[in-house]
């Protein structure tokens, strides 16, 4: 059965990269359902259903766990170059999946896993935006009046592997970035390494340090999301996850003993 192109496109995508999808407003990229989330889905006749209510839609793409993905949304317009300041902050950015938005801008996907990143909006820059938990963008091959959302072959292929969060990029997305938040205690080494990379003999050492950093500053489900997105992009290579959660859950304890 031949599918109209923007019935098609969201198959497709949901397909190669297994996220859940909704249609969204072509013209206002706002969700043209109730509870975008919750209906969202990944199932052909599921999509096939959902989007045949509204001819020309777009494809929005839920970010966060839902679909392990984070977006920084990178805006070139109103005389804002906001790729000019991501490259001013120094951050090194790996090749991953590129799609270039009708504005000129792109946005730059990465797989976040179960981490809950923040939304943001020109937070860390001028044209910066982040697309994380509870956030959502216009995904590729999507047409609007604009123009359309198109991936970057030259970058990686739709079935591509995506790139981690670079760790720079991290601290400044994530609530864990700064000590601003408390000015009684002495700044701490580990919050400075927290991101860094850990060599495979100091790997337990060094993940109980940076565990017990976090349940410090953050709930412990976020403290644990954090542990494992650090074992996975930090340590060299990753301890088994049965290791790092008897870690956590031993250092938890004691802090709850203290009364942390």
């Amino acid at each position: 059965m031949m599918l109209p192109d923007h019935i098609q496109n969201a198959c497709d995508w949901a397909n190669m990269r297994g996220w859940r999808v909704f249609p969204a407003n072509p013209l206002n990229k706002a969700p043209l359902v109730k509870d975008p989330f919750g209906r969202a889905t990944s199932d052909r006749d599921a999509i096939i259903e959902l989007f045949s209510t509204f001819p020309n839609s777009t494809c929005g793409v839920p970010c966060g766990p839902i679909n392990n993905i984070t977006v920084i949304d990178i805006d070139r317009k109103n005389g804002v170059d906001g790729w000019a300041e991501l490259m001013a902050l120094g951050i090194e950015v790996p090749t991953t999946g590129v799609v270039s938005t009708p504005s000129n801008g792109f946005h730059l996907y990465f797989d976040t896993g179960n981490l809950e990143i923040p939304n943001s909006v020109s937070s860390i820059a001028p044209g910066i935006d982040v697309r994380g938990a509870g956030g959502y963008v216009i995904g590729p091959s999507s047409v609007t009046p604009k123009g359309k959302y198109t991936w970057g072959l030259k970058y990686i292929s739709p079935l591509g592997e995506l790139a981690k969060l670079p760790a720079p990029l991290l601290r400044l997305v994530t609530g864990i970035k700064s000590e601003n938040h408390y000015p009684m205690r002495r700044k701490s080494n580990v919050q400075k390494e927290l991101l860094d990379p850990i060599p495979e003999g100091q790997r337990n050492t060094k993940m109980a340090s940076r565990i017990g950093y976090l349940l410090k500053k953050i709930d412990h489900k976020s403290a644990w999301e954090a542990a494992e997105h650090i074992n996975n992009t930090c340590c060299k290579p990753p301890l088994e996850l049965r290791e790092v959660e008897r870690t956590f859950r031993s250092i938890l304890k004691r802090e709850m003993r203290h009364g942390r």
